[in-house]
Parts: C-alpha cells; sequence; structure tokens
C-alpha cells in the first residue's frame, strides 16, 4: 500500500503547483515561458500518478523515484510561494516618498524591465535560476517514470461523496452495540467503592486487546458518572508508552485547571492539592503500557499523599494483562469480543441507519461482520467504508477482505481498505496529516481545519466548507473519532484510535522522503532540532515547555503552521519574522503582552489565535494581513484602526467600538465573510442608528451567534433603542445575546423575535433561534414574545428590574391553530428581577388544550422577592428545578413529582412564604398505575423557609400545630445521597442507609 499511499496523497501537492503557475507566475512577463513549460511537465507527472496510484507497487525503484518526485514538488511548492509573497508584499506595504521609491522587481507590468532601479534584482535573478532548476529536475523525473514502465494515465475526475444519510449531532460514535451491561456493572462497581471500600482510591482495570472499544466503553462509563455528578472532580488522561510520573501529573493539573505552571514535581502535586481540595475524583488513565511496578507506586504514592478526601476511583484501560495486576484493581473487567449479530446490528446502523435492509445486502452483510471477529473497531469502519454502495461494492469489499491474508491482521486490512476507500487525493492526505498529533490527542475540529487549510490541502474557495465535508467523511469511515462536543451537540474536538494512528503514520511516512514535514515537539524530546530537518519543516508544534529564545526560527524556512503551546513564552524570538511562508500561527497559550509589528508582514497568514488574557492591544500592521481568515482574540483586546481593510474574515469573535474614524462600528460593514460568533461591546459609542446600520449585520447570514453589549454606568437619555433597532441581524441566527440595552422598549424585531425582509418588506421568523438572553437591561418594562420560536432551547433573563409582569404576550399569539407554546424550551432562567410580581397564566380564548413547555428539563427562579403567581399549565416533566427568594406561597403539584420520574435537582431557599410544596409527594395513585419515586440521586436543599410546614402527608408530617417538621419517609429515596436543610425548625427525620452528606442549619451530621 505504502507506494500507491504516496502516489495519492502527492497528487494534492502537484496540482496546486499546476494551480500556483497558472494563478502567479504565468502573468509575469518574462517568466510566462518557464510557466508554460512547469506547467506542461507537472501535468505530465500527474498523468504518471495516476498510474501509480492504481498499481500495487513493490518495486523500491518505483517508491524512490515518488520520494524524489516529493522532494522537488516541496522544493517548487517553496520557489513559488515566496514568489507570490513578494508580489503581495509590493501590492499591500504603503507606498513610499517619491524620491525614496524604489520600483517592484516583480510588477506585473514586466520582471526586468527596470533592474537599474530595483532594489531586489538579485532575488529576481535567484527565483528565475530556481524555476529553470525545477524544470530541469521535472524533466529528468519523468523520463525516469518513463524507464520505469510507468505509462501516461487519464484519471476519472474524482468526486467527494458525502453520505445522504447524515448523523444527528447527539448521535453516538462510533456506533455504541452490545456493551451497555458492561457500562451498567462498571458504573455500580464504581458507585458502591464509594462507600464500602476503606481505601483513598479505587482501582478498576479494563483490559482487552486494541480494537475491543475499551476507550468507548469507558468513556460512556466516565460521561454517566460526570452527568451523575458521583464525584468533584472528573479526570480523563491518555497515557502514552512511555510512562512518566511528572509528565502524568501535568496532564492530570491541566485538566482540572487547564493551566500547568512550574517545572519540578514538588510545584505541580502542591498545585495538584490545592485543585483537589475537598474534592473527590475520577480519574481516567487510558492505554497504558507501564509494566513497571516501581513506576506505578511511584504515581500512586504521590497521588495519594495530595488528597486526604476518601471516595476516590481510578479506571486504568490496557491491552495487557500483566498491566491489570500491577495497578492492584479491586476488579479486573476482561472486555470480550462482540457477537457476530452485534458486528451485524453495527454495520446496519452505520449503512442503513434505522432503515431496513434488503435481503441481498444483508446476506452479504453477515459474511463481513463474521470477518470482524467481535471487534467494534472494524464493524464500525466497514461499515463506513459500505455506506451508500452498490451491492457489487458490497460484494468487492467481501472478497477483497476475506481473501486478503487469511489469518494475517484482520483490523489493519479493512483499516487499509477504509482508506483505500476515500474517493480523494486531498482526502487521503487530510487523513495522513493527523499522524502529526501524539496518540491520544483530543484534536480541535477547527484547528485541524485551519491547519489543513495552511498545508494546501483544501483547494476551493470556500475551504471551511470542504473542511467540515472531509471531517464527516472522515468520522463516517470511523477514521476519526468524536471525543467531545458542545452543548448544542455540534462536534468540538476529534481523536483516533490507536490502531487508525498507526495507520495514519504508516501512511505519512510511506509518502515522505527521508525528509520530516510534520512534527510535534513534546515535552520529553529536545527544542533542539538539526538544521537539515528544520528546513523541510512545514507544520511544527511546540507542545514542550522551556526556554525558546535559543531556536532559530529562521532555520525553518519552509513552515505553514507554527504553534507555540507553552505557557512560559512571553516574547517572540524576532527570527520567526523570517517565516514568509506561515499561514497558520498559534501563541494562544503563551504569556505574550505585546505583538510586534513584523507581525503585519505574514502576506500568507490566514489563522492567528492570540486569544490568551494576557495581549491586550493588536499591533496596527495587522491591516495588512490581507488574507487573513480567522483572528481568534480575547474581548479584552484592543482592536487597531482599519480592521475592515480584512475582508477575508470569517473569524472575529469580538469587535470593541471605537471612538476614532477607522474604529467604529462601520469597519464591520465590509466584513461581509464573518461567521459563526460575533460579540459587539461598547455600543454606546454608536452615536445614531444610521451610524448602526453601516454595520450591515442583517446582510451577514454566516454570523450564528451574536453578542450586543453597552457598558452600565450610564446617566441621561440614551439612543439605545435606536442603535438597536438598527443591529437587526440576519434571519439564520442561531443564539443571540442582548447585554445592559437601556432603552425602556425593544425596538420591533427584538420584540416580535422577526427581522424584515429588505427585497419584500415583509417579517421573518427567527425560526433557527436556538438561545436567548437578556442581562442587564435595567430600563426596559416589557419582554419579548417568544413563545412561538420552534427552536427555542435556552432562555436566560436576568437583571431586568423595571419588569413588574410577564404577561401573556410572552407566550406569542396562541389560537384555534397553536397546539404547542415554547415546543422547544429546555432551560428557562428569571434571576434578579426585584419589581416581578406576577407571571401570567397562558390565554386559551376557545378552550382547546395548548401545551406549554413540554421539553422543559431545568428551571430557575431566583431573586424575584415579589413575584406571587407563577403558571400552574405546564406541560414538561422537570428533571432540575431551582427556586430561591421568591414570594410564592404555593410551588404548582406538577412542577414537581407530579406524574414525574424524572426530577433529580432540587433546590429551594429563602422563601419566607412559601407554605406548601406539593399535596402529592412520594407516590401517586393515577388510573390504576402505582408510581414510586425512587429515582432522585440529590434530594432538596431546603433553606431558609420558615414558614414551610408541609412537604405532603407522605413524605413529612406536621405535628404540634405545625410547628414541628418530621421527614419520615427518606426510605422511600433509597439513591438519597446528600440532603442540606436549612431555616426549617424542630426537624426529625429518619436516615438513609446511602446517605454519606447531611447537612442541617450549617451543620454537618454526616460529613465524608
Amino acid at each position: 500500500m505504502e507506494g500507491e499511499a504516496a502516489a495519492a496523497i502527492l497528487q494534492t501537492l502537484v496540482q496546486n503547483l499546476i494551480d500556483l503557475c497558472k494563478k502567479e507566475i504565468s502573468q509575469i512577463r518574462d517568466l510566462e515561458k518557464d510557466a508554460a513549460k512547469l506547467t506542461k511537465s507537472l501535468k505530465t507527472i500527474q498523468k504518471f500518478l495516476n498510474d501509480a496510484e492504481t498499481r500495487d507497487i513493490t518495486s523500491e525503484a518505483v517508491k524512490d523515484w515518488l520520494k524524489n518526485l516529493e522532494d522537488v514538488a516541496f522544493d517548487a511548492d517553496n520557489v513559488l510561494d515566496e514568489l507570490n509573497y513578494h508580489i503581495l508584499s509590493d501590492q499591500i506595504k504603503p507606498a513610499e516618498p517619491e524620491d525614496e521609491k524604489i520600483p517592484s522587481c516583480f510588477s506585473r507590468l514586466s520582471c526586468f524591465s527596470r533592474l537599474s532601479c530595483c532594489k531586489n534584482l538579485s532575488r529576481s535573478r535567484n527565483v528565475a535560476l530556481k524555476i529553470k532548476e525545477i524544470n530541469e529536475n521535472l524533466e529528468s523525473i519523468n523520463k525516469e517514470a518513463t524507464d520505469l514502465g510507468l505509462n501516461v494515465k487519464f484519471a476519472k475526475e474524482p468526486t467527494l461523496v458525502i453520505a445522504s444519510l447524515e448523523t444527528d449531532s447527539f448521535s453516538d460514535d462510533p456506533v455504541f452495540i452490545g456493551r451497555d451491561d458492561a457500562v451498567s456493572e462498571i458504573v455500580e462497581m464504581l458507585t458502591n467503592s464509594i462507600t464500602t471500600d476503606e481505601r483513598k482510591v479505587s482501582i478498576i482495570s479494563i483490559d482487552g486487546m486494541g480494537g475491543l472499544g475499551k476507550t468507548t466503553l469507558t468513556r460512556k462509563v466516565f460521561n454517566h458518572l460526570k452527568d451523575e455528578t458521583q464525584f468533584g472532580s472528573h479526570i480523563w488522561v491518555h497515557v502514552s508508552p512511555n510512562f512518566d510520573a511528572l509528565t502524568l501529573f501535568k496532564k492530570i493539573l491541566k485538566e482540572l485547571t487547564d493551566q500547568v505552571e512550574g517545572e519540578n514535581k514538588q510545584d505541580i502535586l502542591s498545585k495538584l492539592q490545592q485543585a483537589l481540595k475537598d474534592k473527590t475524583y475520577l480519574l481516567v488513565l487510558d492505554d497504558v503500557w507501564n509494566e513497571d511496578r516501581s513506576k506505578w507506586e511511584d504515581f500512586m504514592n504521590s497521588l495519594l499523599g495530595v488528597s486526604s478526601v476518601k471516595g476516590n476511583a481510578i479506571v486504568v484501560t490496557t491491552r495487557s494483562m500483566k498491566v491489570a495486576t500491577i495497578v492492584n484493581p479491586i476488579h479486573t473487567h476482561e472486555l470480550e469480543g462482540l457477537s457476530e449479530e452485534e458486528c451485524w446490528s453495527i454495520i446496519k446502523v452505520k449503512t442503513f441507519g434505522e432503515g431496513n435492509v434488503p435481503s441481498e445486502f444483508a446476506a452479504i452483510g453477515k459474511k463481513i461482520a463474521r470477518k470482524c471477529q467481535g471487534l467494534p473497531l472494524a464493524a464500525n469502519v466497514v461499515g463506513g467504508v459500505l455506506r451508500i454502495k452498490s451491492e457489487e461494492k458490497w460484494r468487492s469489499v467481501e472478497e477483497k477482505w476475506l481473501s486478503a491474508d487469511e489469518g494475517g491482521d484482520n483490523i489493519t486490512n479493512i483499516l487499509r481498505l477504509s482508506f483505500d476507500n476515500l474517493s480523494l487525493p486531498s482526502l487521503k492526505k487530510c487523513f495522513a496529516y493527523c499522524a502529526t498529533f501524539p496518540k491520544g490527542s483530543e484534536i480541535m475540529k477547527q484547528e485541524l481545519i485551519e491547519m489543513w487549510m495552511a498545508e494546501g490541502f483544501l483547494q476551493a474557495d470556500d475551504m471551511e466548507s470542504v473542511g467540515e465535508k472531509f471531517i464527516n467523511v472522515l468520522l463516517h469511515n470511523s477514521l476519526l473519532q468524536v471525543s467531545r462536543r458542545y452543548a448544542n451537540g455540534n462536534v468540538n474536538k476529534c481523536g483516533m484510535h490507536d490502531l487508525v494512528h498507526d495507520l495514519a503514520c504508516s501512511v505519512s511516512s510511506s509518502s515522505n522522503s527521508s525528509r520530516v514535514r510534520y512534527k510535534t515537539l513534546e515535552e520529553d524530546e529536545s527544542s533542539r532540532i538539526p538544521k537539515e530537518m528544520a528546513k523541510s519543516l512545514r507544520t511544527l508544534l511546540l507542545t514542550s515547555e522551556g526556554d525558546i529564545s535559543d531556536i532559530n526560527f529562521s532555520d525553518f524556512e519552509s513552515l505553514h503552521v507554527l504553534s507555540l503551546l507553552d505557557s512560559e513564552v512571553k516574547e517572540l524570538p524576532s527570527s520567526i519574522q523570517k517565516l514568509i511562508h506561515l499561514r497558520d500561527f498559534d501563541i494562544s497559550k503563551t504569556r505574550i503582552e505585546v505583538l510586534p509589528d513584523w507581525i503585519g508582514e505574514f502576506f500568507h497568514l490566514q489563522t492567528l489565535r492570540v486569544d490568551s488574557l494576557w495581549l491586550k492591544k493588536l499591533p496596527s500592521t495587522i491591516k495588512y494581513l490581507i488574507n487573513l481568515r480567522h483572528l481568534y482574540i480575547n474581548w479584552e483586546v484592543e482592536l487597531p484602526m482599519g480592521i475592515g481593510r480584512l475582508t477575508c474574515l470569517q473569524t472575529l469573535t469580538h469587535f470593541p467600538v471605537g471612538d476614532e474614524n477607522g474604529c467604529k462600528i462601520e469597519e464591520l460593514g465590509s466584513l461581509n465573510n464573518l461567521s459563526g460568533d460575533l460579540k459587539i461591546r461598547n455600543l454606546e459609542r454608536v452615536h445614531d442608528k444610521e451610524e448602526a446600520g453601516k454595520a450591515n449585520l442583517f446582510k451577514k447570514s454566516k454570523i450564528l451567534n451574536l453578542g450586543l453589549k453597552w457598558n452600565g454606568s450610564r446617566e441621561g437619555e440614551t439612543n439605545d433603542e435606536d442603535v438597536l433597532e438598527s443591529l437587526q441581524p440576519h434571519s439564520d441566527l442561531r443564539e443571540l445575546e442582548i447585554v445592559r440595552f437601556n432603552g425602556k422598549r425593544f425596538p420591533s424585531w427584538t420584540l416580535k423575535m422577526a427581522v424584515r425582509d429588505a427585497p419584500h418588506g415583509s417579517w421573518v421568523v427567527l425560526n433557527k433561534l436556538m438561545s436567548l438572553e437578556l442581562w442587564d437591561c435595567d430600563e426596559c418594562e416589557e419582554i419579548p414574545m417568544l413563545g412561538h420560536l420552534p427552536n427555542l432551547k435556552s432562555l436566560k433573563l436576568y437583571g431586568l428590574e423595571n419588569v413588574k409582569c410577564i404577561n401573556s404576550s410572552f407566550y406569542g399569539m396562541v389560537n384555534k391553530d397553536t397546539r404547542i407554546v415554547f415546543p422547544a424550551l429546555a432551560r428557562l432562567e428569571l434571576k434578579d428581577m426585584p419589581k416581578l410580581a406576577e407571571w401570567a397564566e397562558i390565554e386559551i380564548s376557545d378552550g382547546s388544550e395548548v401545551k406549554l413547555f413540554p421539553r422543559l428539563q431545568d428551571l430557575q427562579i431566583r431573586e424575584c422577592y415579589q413575584l406571587k403567581s407563577v403558571p400552574s399549565h405546564v406541560s414538561s416533566c422537570l428533571g432540575s428545578l431551582w427556586i430561591e427568594k421568591i414570594g410564592v406561597e404555593c410551588l404548582p403539584a406538577n412542577w414537581l413529582l407530579s406524574n414525574n420520574e424524572t426530577l433529580n435537582w432540587l433546590r429551594i431557599e429563602g422563601c419566607p412564604n412559601l407554605r406548601e410544596i406539593s399535596d402529592r409527594w412520594g407516590e401517586e395513585e393515577s388510573e390504576g398505575r402505582s408510581f414510586t419515586i425512587t429515582s432522585l440521586p440529590k434530594f432538596p436543599h431546603l433553606s431558609s423557609c420558615p414558614n414551610l410546614r408541609e412537604i405532603s402527608d407522605r413524605w413529612g408530617e406536621e405535628e404540634s400545630e405545625g410547628r414541628s417538621f418530621t421527614i419520615t419517609s427518606l426510605p422511600k429515596f433509597p439513591r438519597l445521597t446528600e440532603l442540606s436543610i436549612g431555616g426549617v425548625p424542630n426537624l426529625s427525620m429518619e436516615i438513609v442507609d446511602a446517605m454519606w452528606r447531611l447537612e442541617v442549619d450549617g451543620r454537618k451530621y454526616i460529613d465524608p
């Protein structure tokens, strides 16, 4: 496979060179002939590569030919890119005074017409000589290809196949089947160990061969326990074959604090002790290879010393039974293979989803499932290969796989088949690039796409969209796996199974010559890279901590991607200025406070990540980065004048409005490609609605999350209503946040949650809006109309100090056709609304049945002191309820446990008027159905409710004329582990065996 893979991914580089020739060199007079010759040679090589890609290459001579071609092609890429850099430099830099002005050597009028006055004569001659040399080398390579028997072959234009059956954002990846009992068993064992194991730390090991799904199973257990909040801290660490205690402690500390400072073990352990203070923890050590007992004991002795709290747990995953013995677990879970039927079930889900499988496919699929030999990784990968393929392709896969090395490495065969199935050479190159990251890495999806862009793998106008498609294809084929998601379900980080990583390394090394192109320098490696290696590197990820001032970055003359992931770096070495090919620069983890002016000379730069808390200001030269597409900054950073010149910008997370020309909100007007998140602050500096309208927000359809923020402490009349009226967003908006708006009334588009369609003049509802937050809008007297929004999932209303009533308009237009109000809302928070006295019921004029909040899971009402009434017509079963400092006397029954099996968190505090919580708390007979609450792991925090006399006749008892409060039915809640009660006098209760924390009026009766 090595030769074919090398040929496939070289196609990307050659195509990029052809495109560069057409765009740049051919337009420069005196180089047209050389450009034409170069293009012709490259196209001939491309046809030889088409032939090589389809062959089973075993000839060492052909492999050497491919490696020589790679070296020449990369050299050519550097030369052409340097030429393009100098052309950009002459276009971008401001003209010098006429008497000092020096004409460009690379003018598009003539390359050599004014040599006598060109200060870069030597540079122009050098470039011309290099292009001639490259042409000669390519001619030699073409001749050698013919001598080796390679043929000129025209290839059919490949296409990227995206599965028509899209996975939803919350589906499991990889498909998880056949392990539910194992998850339950391990979760129960860990939960029980908290109270039964006398040791500080209970250890469970999960062992089995690669591809059995140890990591996927452990992640299910980890997430389950995290959702249950059984532990104070949840830590996941991937352990490389090099088991080093200090490295592990640094990884653990980074998981807990996101920062690692200090070099020696004592400092790290001291910080770890602070981070774990009074907390229990669940620690996963994934993929442990260490079989040295002394190293493990050294690690454990130090870990036990940083925490005195009992009830901790460690889960170790390993392929080695010896490792499982060394860690001294309370239980070893030996993971077994899946059944053939379970493997077939995974393949069915990957290929047909929940749909029916035609019989002709089922017969073939079951044979393929048998070949998976119980490995879920194999089933997931082959399922990705077979997705939306013909019956003929299924048979081909069956025959190719079943005939390949009977008795050999099955999982390797199917992984290679999955790689071969990738349709585009550029996609194969993107996959191979992932070998740059160490095993076990979590890779930010967006960062990976931007690195692919920087390396030239995504040749398209909309490179980001192509990158998204590539990510989806690799996920569908299980060559990447989702490791973390955002709250909205979108993919945040990806990972690679170790066996898939081995494949990527194999492909990457086979396509490289003796030169290394992509490298991560980890902490245990030397920071000194040989000059010969540095010269050819195109990606360098520096994750090691230490002094980088002694690194001569000018040796890294080919770098396209540079990440300084070292929190100790405080200043950029000046040698970085020489990196003219740089396209992706990440210093977000450093302590750099000032960027040098020469940062503006990176004319090729596409991505700049400087979103650290240390940097406060960007240099004025940023405006020269005309190819910049993604600028990541923190909210405090001051932008320079002229940011509107960066018309390629897609990411600008924060925009502070300034007073001076070049810093005003109109700078946003020309940035029509902005997408994702945009937070605009200092809106009080916008003078009127006309100025606000120059931002053209309504035209920016790719901005999905919009924040509009004014500063506080303003007196007198404001123009907030006019300004907000002109900041109308596009109708595709997903999230909206408005902070410190001081108008008495929201403008029309905000009240209606609908925007004016300019061409037609009609109102378009913000149907895609998923989240709305209104913060500290002190003067506002009315809440917008929201109940009609079909996708609104989260609503937060904080600090609306002048709102006295949530009236019926809040629910939207309710008529005979309305059946559901707030159909998707899952989270509702009201806080700090001191004048709010009434929350009106929904008005239903014709008596028809309307569901209100049918999906509401989390409800919080806090610091609404005058609130006396709340709606009782709620159709959902809450999972979480937090009531604090409100004036109600009684909470509606259906807010709590009437027909509710889902409530798992309740907090009631500071409600002096509250007399009754519910009349049906524990058991309810409803239409002959017996209902008992047994699933409340963390029961209520009750505090400062002096008038509370009754929870119900089945949960508490009222005695002595209501002055004593007795809890007699706690045994109905066998999973009750934590209870906090305050401000409830004359309390008596029974204790549940499982309870491990009890606090009454601030006194701890049971303390872990």
